[in-house]
């Protein structure tokens, strides 16, 4: 049954000590808080910048039963958050002296020497400005405040400090022991995974397929747009917004003819002092506006078809392709807007949770967008020109809304919104595009039917109105049955299922919510789990702690009868804890697993009931946590509608927070030919931009795209992080001050390559100005990212935290390598390859620091490398894209001077040479990565793969005078069929199409790259040019 709100209780800033552990109030369902929009819409981020503390909020609940008694006292309380009705309002600790500069401290009984002596001002003041920043109170705890506050909380960190360590001491024979055994198990494991995953026999195919369901009639694909404002990117359905975007000062800035902020910011002050503002060039705006709609069509795949036409030279293939690549940038944001899909499993988890919170009713699950007010169009591109300016054709100034026609603030004529209704039938047209011949849904697009995307989809298509004879959902079903039924759901399948009340509880191996409350020093404690793996297992183990389920509808009351082969009361549920599918599973649950769920179940049929309580408020924290930290944008998706669905629960549809859920959950749908799907991240923005920067460098044309390379450096500014979290060590975060995220800075999850690859494009745009102490902090970032202490090399978000037997706790069932990070050669050559650069242009700055991380780091890399030479791809496909970024990072670090007869550099050119096709490319498919070895692509040499595989054979082909003429001659004729191979399949337009997916996690999931068939074969171009000239014409011996 579904939980809902109880009693109000009432926040009094004078028992703040005594509350602290059992603190809670009352779910506000009445009106939003009115500082949520202002919060969205104007929020200084500067002011957003984590770098305080805040609040702590407990339970306070009586549990009268190990489970039941766990959802009734949930329903008793909520988080502070919510205590009071309309305008947040702050406790008065907060509100004492609002003035920026002023000390907020609050220290009493203090004198003399003293009050002089305050180390905690600066954490507290930073936390007071924090809360103040939101419009609701923050679940951060608060740091001391006063000198007492503060001596007890640093003694209280070391007495647990020298506690933990007696117990480690104490503990030690019997660790090292049990540390030994775990070793060996899992070793003895990851060869029985290995094993199984080599016999994997399922085959792709490809994501390119023929429309068979196009767009409504009533819905014409022509009315979609793009939004972009700073990265941020949100499709909308209809005539323009009247609502002008948002940020994009630059792109603003060249549409009024000037070409760099500092003459825009001079106009603005001489302009704002007379009344005025810069207006925009018509001819520019327009040139801006008609470039927008020209890739909004791309995208959906509305240009006619392009002829293949090869080029007459590689010199001319690369202008052609690079002139495409720029008329795809965003002319106002300066990324590169590229779709981010392939997941087949991330679509229903936004459904199911509109499902829940609308009880059912499709009208509430897509209704009319209050914030959106559309503006008729007018003739020619004059709806364009509204939808960036907000409905101002004559435009004063872009940015400012259009003023009201009507007294109750909407235009006499605006347009109704059918923004979600759109959505809807996009959504279902995805599904029904992207349905297998057999009815059923792979685990991503170019996967073998599985159970796991076959029941979620088919859920989602009947909560989206599809009725259950319809011919897609009829096969679906019929697949299923086939199967055995729902009951062979993997794990996350099932924990959705039990979401909905579609599966018991009982059915899923115990996920206890107490692990949370284990000390970081224990290896499988949450703190030291992989990112994505905790923030996802957070909102998991909180829904299971308190068993929670949707309520009754009479839908979900026919899907019991339509998911599964036997009568639904009648299922054994226990019997199928650890049944899977064979088509889904790709890492069987190990012994251990199982037998420590055996002893964790015998916890579960009774646990203690306030260890329960305190686990479920440090969970709520923590889901909270990440909401404030990333703006509600969140790590990635699945995390995303599990945090949505949370926030409902406790909070209710109307609070705060909530509704900030709701204004970004946007960020994550994007538009595709086949229809709309979520995505698996908030975009692909910094990573996509940065490589489009340096394939134009490697074409040597940076100088001859000056607005579009100053377009793109502002985006890759403006994305830096500025700042670490707020109260990181205690939320489990690493350092973010001079990251890059994968998408928008707001993400503010840092990442080692994207890092890398960010601060390299600003290193190779040195005639651009940016500021020296932000690439300092930059580097200070990839160096904090470094397994200085173990291998050498770099993780994907933070450094290793636990040993790598962890894994044998993955319970998945379809991912690999998911429990905790570890080193990636891809991720290390990306850090490396910038250390580098960097190394060249600062050599003075951690000199000492960086040669270590650049010598060590290759040495890890080497000793990645197998036996036959290659370097396998953990996040690509598969080995052509780490031979590129190893090759790359080894030929920029100038380490080797004779790099073409260095052992390792021959064995990984030789290893690419045997692979290359008989037409000259090269194809590797998605099982490469599958089963950890070369699988050739059943479609052939893809310009991708052959992309990446030419660079690595230049990267590491060295100086002519170092390789024999025979030798030498293989090379040339290696890369050169590779080019031409590339340069055959080159559009009329100077596009590429489509071909195989690109992109890759977890060992067992694609994911769709698309704007690489454009940046990796002009990058190649670019590079082929200026190695021909030196290696090709150099003398023969």
């Amino acid at each position: 049954m579904k939980l809902e709100g109880a009693e109000a209780g009432m926040f009094d800033p004078q028992k703040h000590q005594s509350l602290q552990a059992d603190l809670f109030a009352k779910v506000d369902s009445t009106a939003m808080p009115s500082e949520v929009v202002h919060y969205c819409a104007s929020l200084n981020e500067d002011k957003f910048l984590h770098n305080g503390d805040g609040i702590s909020q407990h339970a306070r609940c009586n549990f009268h039963a190990p489970c039941g008694g766990v959802r009734k006292a949930h329903q008793h309380y909520s988080s502070v958050s919510q205590q009071t009705r309309g305008p947040c309002v702050l406790p008065s600790f907060a509100k004492e002296d609002a003035k920026q500069n002023k000390d907020v401290s609050s220290v009493t009984g203090s004198c003399g020497l003293l009050s002089m002596f305050k180390p905690y001002k600066r954490a507290h003041d930073a936390y007071l400005k924090y809360q103040r920043s939101l419009p609701f109170n923050t679940v951060v705890p608060e740091p001391p405040h006063t000198f007492h506050d503060y001596l007890a909380a640093s003694l209280s960190y070391y007495l647990a400090k020298v506690f933990y360590i007696l117990i480690l001491v104490a503990l030690s024979p019997v660790w090292v022991v049990v540390h030994i055994v775990l070793v060996v198990l899992d070793s003895r494991q990851r060869r029985v995974w290995r094993n199984y995953r080599r016999s994997w026999p399922h085959r792709s195919q490809s994501l390119v397929r023929p429309v068979k369901y196009t767009s409504d009639s009533s819905f014409p694909l022509e009315n979609w747009h793009l939004r972009c404002e700073d990265g941020r990117q949100r499709w909308y359905y209809g005539s323009a917004l009247r609502k002008a975007e948002e940020g994009n000062e630059l792109g603003r800035a060249q549409a009024c003819g000037f070409v760099d902020l500092e003459s825009y910011h001079a106009r603005l002050s001489e302009q704002g002092a007379l009344g005025q503002n810069p207006k925009p060039d018509p001819e520019l705006l327009s040139a801006k506006i008609q470039q927008r709609r020209e890739f909004e069509r791309y995208q959906l795949g509305l240009n006619k078809p392009s002829v293949r036409r090869p080029r007459e030279s590689s010199e001319k293939a690369m202008q052609d392709g690079l002139a495409f690549l720029m008329r795809l940038q965003d002319p106002f944001s300066g990324h590169w807007p590229n779709g981010y899909g392939g997941c087949m499993f991330l679509t229903p988890g936004f459904i199911f949770t509109k499902f829940i919170v609308a009880n059912g009713d499709l009208g509430r699950m897509f209704p009319p967008v209050k914030d959106h007010s559309h503006v008729p169009c007018g003739e020619g591109n004059q709806g364009d020109v509204q939808g960036v300016l907000g409905g101002q054709a004559e435009g004063p100034l872009m940015g400012e809304d259009i003023l009201s026609c009507g007294t109750d603030g909407r235009t006499r004529d605006e347009a109704p919104c059918y923004c979600e209704e759109a959505k809807r039938l996009e959504f279902i047209r995805y599904l029904r595009n992207y349905q297998n011949d057999d009815g059923g849904w792979g685990q991503h697009i170019e996967g073998h039917s599985t159970m796991l995307g076959t029941v979620l989809n088919y859920i989602s298509l009947r909560m989206m109105g599809v009725p259950a004879e319809d011919p897609s959902a009829a096969s679906a079903r019929r697949w299923i049955h086939a199967e055995g039924g729902a009951v062979y759901t993997p794990l996350w399948g099932k924990m959705w299922l039990c979401i909905l009340g579609l599966f018991s509880y009982d059915g899923v191996s115990p996920l206890l919510p107490e692990l949370i409350l284990l000390p970081r020093w224990i290896p499988f404690s949450i703190q030291r789990m992989w990112c994505h793996s905790r923030i996802i297992t957070l909102p998991f183990l909180y829904l299971f702690g308190l068993r929670w389920s949707a309520s009754p509808h009479p839908l979900l009351d026919a899907l019991k009868m339509e998911l599964f082969v036997q009568p639904f009361a009648s299922i054994c549920w226990r019997r199928y804890r650890y049944e899977v599918c064979p088509k889904d599973l790709y890492t069987p649950v190990s012994s251990i697993l199982k037998v420590a769920s055996r002893v964790l179940d015998l916890y579960e049929r009774r646990p203690i009931s306030f260890l329960r309580r305190y686990a479920l408020e440090k969970y709520w924290q923590h889901i909270a946590y990440d909401d404030e930290s990333t703006h509600f944008i969140c790590l990635g998706p699945v995390n995303k509608c599990l945090n949505m669905l949370v926030t409902w629960i406790r909070e209710g549809e109307n609070s705060a927070r909530y509704q900030l859920h709701l204004q970004h959950i946007n960020d994550y749908l994007f538009m595709s030919p086949y229809g709309m799907y979520m995505s698996g991240y908030n975009g692909s923005q910094l990573w996509d931009t940065s490589f489009v920067v340096q394939a134009t460098c490697a074409c040597k044309s940076e100088m001859l795209f000056p607005n579009e390379m100053t377009l793109a450096h502002h985006y890759v500014d403006i994305s830096q992080i500025r700042d670490d979290p707020i109260e990181k060590d205690y939320f489990y975060r690493h350092r973010t001050k001079g990251a890059w995220t994968f998408s928008t800075r707001k993400q503010f999850w840092q990442v080692s390559d994207c890092t890398s690859e960010g601060l390299r494009a600003i290193l190779l745009l040195r005639h651009i100005p940016f500021p020296t102490p932000r690439i300092f902090d930059a580097v200070d970032e990839i160096l904090s990212l470094r397994n200085a202490g173990g291998d050498g090399g770099w993780a994907s978000y933070e450094p290793k935290r636990a040993p790598r037997y962890c894994e044998l706790l993955n319970c998945s069932e379809m991912f690999k390598d998911i429990m905790v990070e570890c080193s990636y050669a891809e991720c290390s050559s990306s850090c490396i390859h910038t250390l580098s650069l960097f190394r060249e242009q600062f050599p003075y700055y951690r000199r000492s620091s960086v040669n270590t991380a650049i010598s060590e780091g290759i040495a890890y890399v080497f000793s990645t490398q197998n036996p036959d030479g290659s370097f396998y791809g953990s996040w690509a496909i598969c080995y052509t894209s780490a031979a590129w970024l190893v090759s790359s990072a080894l030929r920029v670090s100038k380490e080797f001077p004779n790099i073409a007869n260095h052992p390792h550099c021959r064995k990984l050119a030789d290893f690419l040479m045997r692979h290359q096709n008989n037409d000259g490319g090269w194809g590797e498919d998605m099982n490469s990565c599958v089963r950890q070895e070369w699988v050739d692509s059943s479609d052939g040499s893809q310009v991708v793969n052959t992309a990446w595989a030419v660079m690595a054979i230049m990267n590491v082909s060295g100086e002519p005078y170092h390789t024999n003429s025979a030798r030498r001659q293989r090379i040339i004729s290696a890369v050169d069929r590779g080019i031409q191979l590339i340069m055959s399949r080159q559009l009329d337009s100077g596009d590429w199409n489509q071909e195989r997916i690109n992109g890759m996690f977890n060992g067992n999931n694609p994911i769709h790259y698309p704007g690489y068939k454009n940046s990796m074969t002009v990058w190649a171009l670019g590079m082929y040019n200026t190695w021909k000239r030196t290696f090709k014409s150099a003398p023969t011996e």
